[in-house]
């Protein structure tokens, strides 16, 4: 297998109202009677007040057209950056039994689509990495209670295909930690405020999303903020949650403007963090999450730039997050890459109730890390299986070899975290229903033990299924979304294939009308990539 993608294929790239929030209706859910909403629905644009326009560095567009005006923002389907790590096909078990990659949470690549999908664009193919798709849906696997990560297999017959190809799902969850065992959290947040990210009101849609999580955490964790634009700033210096109004007045002043020094933005993000996590609770959890469009165009990008730093904080527990926002002049590509760099992960947040989600729930319920170097091998028997395809993970594989290394660079799982991954498997003649046809295996280094050394894997058969079988609701789901983002990203296995987005359509409301998790949501989409394609 090919390894993952380097970190120096990246390294080139890189309020209206005083304390809106206390108001006399706040959000039903507020722990703290914060109305998180009000940031992103009174958002007004600085652009639109005095016509400063900096959306990037250089321009895609001119300062002004012929009559002296500012230009209009791109559209949401422009001056956008993706990059395809292609599509793998089918490997002949004989030369390559085995199948290693690092697992990966991401949602970001979904979220995007969906956001275009619903503005009536179409997603570039390079913008889809379909393991994300897989995963922004829920699969109800069984979290484990004694050990961090827990194995789940299912075996169908695979739907697109009618020469009897089973599909494989592999479901990876990691063991939950209650609320009230938790450690403390000391959040570092990086907020873009360049000039970009005054388009369509994203900047709006940030101040939302940090209320959300000032709400959400607990009163002694810590929340530091720090905004970049030419040049980065402190706003405010680690404070406990409880103090909400400094909180709230350092989000206030987030106002765009500029160009885009993400690199130094994180540098001082990541000094902030470091300081604050060899100053305070050494059981603490120390992350930095970055909120930005991605379009960096200012900073140092050759060797010893922000990419090593990024590597060696995570590497000594100081993860990245990166949540994008807005289309039309964004970089889905480098959010990405730096998450991965990080040891982190990367969502897209659109809407606020993508926030409210990501932010007001999902993000603050999955901050304790549990597993590190996450990554998972399949072994077929080449005796049963003649060949195999793992769909998606096309820029996550590592070396079958450095599956037991304790020093592999590979994903990171938090508390709750859950993790699928869809094989195709090509069965010999003469294989009966429940033969097992290989295993699935997953390995990780402890979190907090001190040492990389120690490690814990769990394995599981997997067995050929009867193809008179129906599959379950969990492998249909999964096989659907896969589907969808394989058909629209024009995927070379389904060249042959008489697979249409009518007949994943179809698919998909058998699942709504069983008031499956998210078919209706599916439903919606595809819905939408009906009508534009």
């Amino acid at each position: 297998m090919t390894p993952r993608t380097s970190a120096a294929a990246i390294a080139v790239f890189l309020s209206t109202a005083l304390l809106t929030s206390c108001s006399d209706d706040p959000d039903p859910d507020s722990r703290r009677g914060i109305d998180a909403r009000a940031y992103y629905e009174d958002y007004e644009s600085v652009i639109e007040d005095d016509g400063a326009v900096n959306y990037s560095a250089p321009p895609t567009t001119e300062a002004e057209d012929a009559s002296g005006e500012p230009p209009l923002p791109p559209a949401p389907n422009e001056d956008n950056f993706f990059r395809d790590h292609g599509t793998s096909g089918f490997v002949e078990t004989a030369t390559d039994a085995r199948s290693t990659f690092a697992l990966d949470v991401d949602t970001g690549s979904y979220g995007v689509a969906r956001n275009l999908l619903g503005q009536g664009f179409r997603v570039p193919p390079a913008g889809i990495r379909v393991e994300e798709w897989v995963n922004a849906f829920e699969y109800d696997d069984p979290a484990p209670t004694d050990a961090d990560l827990g194995l789940t297999t299912e075996t169908g017959p695979a739907p697109t295909l009618e020469d009897g190809t089973q599909l494989v799902r592999v479901g990876i969850s990691a063991r939950e930690v209650s609320t009230a065992d938790r450690p403390r959290v000391n959040i570092t947040l990086v907020v873009d405020r360049s000039g970009s990210m005054d388009i369509r009101e994203r900047l709006g849609l940030v101040q939302s999303s940090l209320a959300l999580l000032a709400d959400r955490l607990d009163p002694d964790d810590t929340v530091s903020v720090v905004s970049f634009e030419d040049q980065a700033r402190p706003l405010l210096p680690p404070t406990p949650v409880k103090d909400t109004e400094a909180i709230l007045a350092a989000i206030e002043e987030l106002e765009p403007g500029g160009s885009t020094n993400l690199e130094a933005g994180l540098r001082l993000g990541y000094d902030i963090a470091r300081e604050t996590a060899s100053s305070g609770d050494p059981e603490a959890v120390n992350l930095v999450v970055l909120a930005s469009d991605g379009v960096a165009n200012v900073g140092h990008t050759g060797p010893g730039s922000i990419v090593e730093t990024i590597q060696e904080e995570g590497a000594d527990g100081i993860h990245l997050v990166t949540v994008g926002y807005g289309l039309g002049n964004y970089n889905d590509h480098l959010m990405e890459q730096l998450a991965d760099l990080g040891d982190g992960f990367y969502a897209y947040v659109d809407t606020y109730a993508e926030a409210e989600q990501l932010f007001g729930e999902d993000l603050v319920t999955t901050l304790t890390p549990v597993a590190g170097e996450a990554r998972t091998q399949v072994a077929f028997d080449p005796e049963l299986v003649t060949s195999y395809r793992l769909v998606g993970y096309d820029n996550r594989a590592i070396a079958d070899e450095d599956f037991t290394d304790p020093g592999t660079d590979a994903g990171e799982l938090g508390a709750g975290h859950h993790a699928t991954a869809l094989y195709e498997v090509r069965l010999a003649p003469g294989v009966e229903p429940g033969a097992v046809i290989g295993t699935a295996a997953v390995r990780w280094n402890q979190v907090g033990t001190g040492s990389t050394e120690r490690q814990q894997e769990a394995v599981i058969d997997l067995v050929a299924a009867d193809e008179e079988s129906a599959p379950s609701y969990r492998l249909e789901l999964a096989a659907t979304v896969a589907d969808l983002a394989q058909v629209l990203k024009h995927a070379a296995p389904y060249a042959d294939r008489t697979v249409t987005l009518d007949g994943i359509l179809d698919r998909a409301r058998a699942l709504a009308e069983v008031d499956v998790a998210g078919a209706d949501d599916l439903v919606t989409v595809l819905e939408q990539a009906i009508a534009v394609e």
